[in-house]
């Protein structure tokens, strides 16, 4: 099973697909909603194979997180849209 991050007031979830690599990153950020369907799949800014989310975390009604390439992604909780994204190198 998939790691989570259970979502405030939602019987959604946030589910961190691992990276095949085994050090411990997260290929894809999918929310998934209470009948097991996925709402919306986010994957980092360089594509899956170049690249990994390092950290994610929920603010309020985004979710930040961080890749390998050195960038802060900031994704509306509701439609997984980029809201904005900041290299921070």
């Amino acid at each position: 099973m998939n790691p989570t991050i259970p979502i405030p007031d939602s019987d959604d979830e946030l589910e961190l697909a691992p990276t095949a690599d085994g050090f411990g990153y997260t290929a894809s950020i999918t929310r998934r909603r209470s009948d097991g369907s996925a709402a919306w799949t986010a994957l980092p800014p360089l594509g899956e194979r170049q690249d990994a989310w390092t950290t994610v975390q929920l603010q309020g009604h985004q979710v930040v997180a961080n890749t390998w390439s050195a960038f802060e992604v900031h994704l509306d909780l509701k439609t997984g849209r980029e809201i904005g994204r900041e290299f921070t190198k």
